[in-house]
């Protein structure tokens, strides 16, 4: 079966946007390297990658297609919204017909992310 490697987004500090992923996460990053102008991290983001991407001018629009956000199931969520919140990270929280709770916020760069009590 197919299954998901990495998702990658561009970030206009690498070093600010491995500090917040794995501050706020914990997590770590598996791969560093530079691939021409651009500069590049993994991290490990359980059952796949989140590939962080510093190149000149990122980041830009993609020249094809617009990812909404990126979802991950935080089985520990009122702790981690909480630490968002001491962090000072606008949220937007939303609880489900069914009471699952779901909180969205942007990352450093402005990319959307969803955080999801129960997950699918």
């Amino acid at each position: 079966m197919t299954k998901l490697n990495h998702i990658g987004v561009y970030v206009k500090d690498l070093d600010s946007s491995i500090k917040f992923y794995k501050g706020l996460f914990g997590f770590a990053v598996v791969n560093q390297f530079t691939s021409g102008e651009a500069k590049i991290a993994m991290l490990d983001i359980g059952g796949g990658l989140l590939e962080l991407v510093q190149r000149p001018g990122s980041p830009g629009t993609p020249p094809q297609g617009n990812w909404s956000h990126v979802a991950l199931h935080e089985p520990d969520f009122d702790k981690r919204v909480a630490k968002l919140e001491k962090m000072g990270v606008e949220l937007r929280k939303v609880t489900r017909d069914n009471g699952e709770k779901l909180c969205f916020f942007r990352d450093p760069d402005g990319h959307m992310v969803e955080l999801m009590e129960k997950g699918f």
